[in-house]
């Protein structure tokens, strides 16, 4: 059997030499949450969505009820920041389930990119530490030394070369494969300790991003999000141990509705 993938837009558009902006689910969840929220703040419009055969056999449970199925989206901004960039975001709920539709998927979705002209591709994710973290510091790596250079220079000194480890999924694959098309691609992400939704590490990779496309949104709603870690973080401190241990036991029983 041949698995499929097939994008459909749904709305026109116009756009030239467009960027792109990657942010699939991930560690952390980093790339999606700053992918979403400049969605959500900047008002971007929908206008197409990739179903694929590769995605994972399952749907997903809305808070209404009603179930969503496996899909990435494309949304876009017109004339967006001071520099007037036309952007694609790219979003979804999911990733490619194995390395074959890992590989496919990126394929499909580095050929649409070139397809609609984009100049440059930026790939947003986690980087693991495993632990909890006062700060968090933005790694960079790229698919040429120009691109590499234009984050490296930025004034901040939260950024750090990326160096050794393997960038996995979409947000590795995409630099390779618009390496091979002359697209510059640069991977930004935010270290994270990879056990919840990092809106601070999101934060961080916002701010990058703030810098080298000359654009702002508003961060209450991720400030917001920050704070609530915080404070949970605070009470599971507090927690004995042996409590702890048996509440993330009940946790992981309930993972898994047939």
């Amino acid at each position: 059997m041949v698995r499929e993938n097939i994008i459909k837009e749904i709305k026109d558009f116009d756009i030239k030499d467009p960027i792109v902006l990657e942010g699939l689910p991930g560690i952390g969840f980093v790339g999606k949450f700053v992918v979403d929220q400049i969605i959500k703040q900047a008002e971007a419009i929908k206008f197409a969505e990739l179903k694929s055969d590769y995605f994972p056999p399952q749907v997903t449970m809305k808070e209404n009820g009603l179930i969503e199925h496996m899909k990435n989206e494309f949304y876009y901004l017109k004339d967006f920041g001071e520099d007037k960039h036309d952007l694609i975001l790219l979003t979804g709920n999911t990733q490619g389930s194995d390395f074959e539709g890992q590989t496919e998927i990126c394929k499909v979705l580095i050929d649409y990119f070139e397809d609609l002209g984009a100049k440059k591709i930026f790939t947003l994710g986690g980087l693991g530490t495993g632990e909890l973290l006062k700060d968090n510091r933005v790694f960079v790596a790229a698919n040429n030394q120009e691109s590499l250079d234009e984050v490296i220079q930025l004034n901040s000194t939260s950024i750090r070369k990326d160096e050794g480890g393997a960038i996995i999924g979409a947000s590795g694959l995409l630099l390779y494969y618009a390496e091979e098309r002359d697209i510059p691609a640069t991977c930004l992400m935010g270290e994270t300790p990879g056990f919840f939704v990092d809106a601070s590490a999101a934060k961080a990779v916002l701010l990058v991003l703030f810098e080298l496309l000359k654009f702002t949104i508003p961060l209450d709603e991720i400030e917001e999000q920050i704070d609530l870690i915080n404070q949970r973080i605070e009470a599971s401190q507090k927690i004995p141990p042996h409590v702890m241990e048996q509440q993330v036991q009940n946790q992981d029983d309930l993972q898994y509705i047939g």
